[in-house]
């Protein structure tokens, strides 16, 4: 399923550009994909706490497949008209919310808790090898098929990622014994507790903040390929990869760190470099340079997304890991502000100064957060 998000976004992103010509609104398609995780992640992550986590991808799977079959025919149309677009995207966004706390799940619960940290370094390192993969074949697929090829092509890997998921996890019920009788008390009861957890609530608060002005670097990577780097559609591709290839060997780094104790304390360090990367990959305009520098930023986003996932999944009790990964999914559901406020930066200032802010203010979010939180120092 990680093929196919990272398809369908690029290709999302490369279409609306090409077709509009705006950098404000090729970063509105990624905000409006987020926008809706702040109702329904919630509950999504209630839902995996619930029931069968592989009959929840397998739907999930068939879900995003129709979604992108629209997409597919609206593409064909050039986007017409446009505001159909931004509403199919927003039922994308709502599918992606049921994807990751099931996910998350299976992964965490078929291991002692004690490996918890390299098991989602494993399944974070085998995400975005094939993310790396997907970009790089996406880019060329765009270019010598054409966008609704692509769409149509991610839709496919979506419903045969739900098959898999589905056959190797069968129908089995989630393996939790304190849920409540309505699925809107487990979602109130999980976000209460979260919020009692000192270590989760610094977590939770430093993922909205760092996904506003961190993440949201990739709603204006079309716009930094065809503006600053002056590449095409396969540029982008490959640019995307090679982020996909950095957030590789941040997985991996995470990998060979093992049970690390001061998981807090890596986390903030994790944000300062994030945002040293993002503020400077592009800011030479040259292509090789970003290619290099650009692992940087991948390294940096695998890493700090993985941590989060970590220090949730071991602060919280195991009835609640599903709402765990729900809370924080509503957390980087604020990253919409983000993308759009990096897209109106980008449209009057420039890409390469909105990404300067960008970074600036992600090295704050780190260092606030070491500097305030003793428990996420000792975490």
């Amino acid at each position: 399923m990680s093929l196919g998000n990272w398809a369908e976004r690029l290709a999302t992103g490369w279409i609306v550009l090409a077709e509009t010509e705006s950098v404000f609104l090729t970063a509105a398609t990624f905000a409006i994909r987020q926008a809706p995780q702040l109702v329904t992640a919630p509950i999504a992550g209630a839902i995996a706490d619930r029931y069968s986590r592989g009959t929840i991808l397998l739907l999930i799977g068939i879900y995003k497949a129709l979604i992108l079959g629209v997409l597919a025919l609206l593409a064909t149309n050039n986007l017409e008209p446009l505001w159909l677009v931004f509403v199919v995207l927003a039922f994308s966004g709502i599918g992606h919310s049921f994807e990751l706390p099931s996910t998350q799940g299976l992964v965490t619960g078929s291991v002692p808790k004690e490996v918890r940290m390299n098991a989602v370094a494993v399944q974070s390192t085998g995400m975005r090898a094939i993310g790396a993969v997907g970009a790089l074949a996406s880019g060329i697929t765009i270019e010598q098929l054409g966008v609704p090829v692509t769409f149509i092509s991610a839709g496919a890997i979506f419903a045969l990622g739900g098959a898999l998921a589905f056959l190797t996890t069968g129908n089995t019920a989630s393996a939790v014994s304190e849920r409540s009788s309505s699925v809107l008390r487990d979602v109130f009861d999980g976000l209460k507790i979260m919020a009692d957890i000192p270590v989760v609530r610094v977590v939770l608060i430093s993922a909205v903040f760092v996904e506003i002005f961190g993440f949201a670097y990739q709603a204006i990577m079309p716009s930094v390929a065809d503006e600053v780097l002056k590449v095409d559609a396969s540029g982008l591709g490959t640019l995307t990869m090679m982020a996909g290839v950095g957030s590789v060997l941040g997985s991996l780094f995470l990998m060979f760190l093992g049970d690390f104790r001061r998981k807090g304390l890596l986390l903030g360090l994790i944000a300062l470099f994030y945002g040293t990367t993002v503020a400077t990959f592009a800011a030479p305009g040259s292509y090789v340079f970003a290619l290099i520098a650009i692992m940087g930023v991948g390294a940096s986003a695998a890493a700090f997304d993985a941590m989060q996932w970590i220090l949730l999944q071991l602060n919280v009790p195991d009835s609640m890991r599903g709402r765990a990964v729900g809370a924080w999914l509503f957390a980087i559901g604020f990253g919409w502000v983000g993308h759009l406020g990096l897209g109106a930066l980008g449209e009057y200032f420039g890409v390469q100064e909105a990404l300067t802010i960008a970074g600036i203010a992600v090295f704050s979010v780190g260092m606030l957060a070491l500097w305030l939180s003793p428990n996420l120092r000792r975490a």
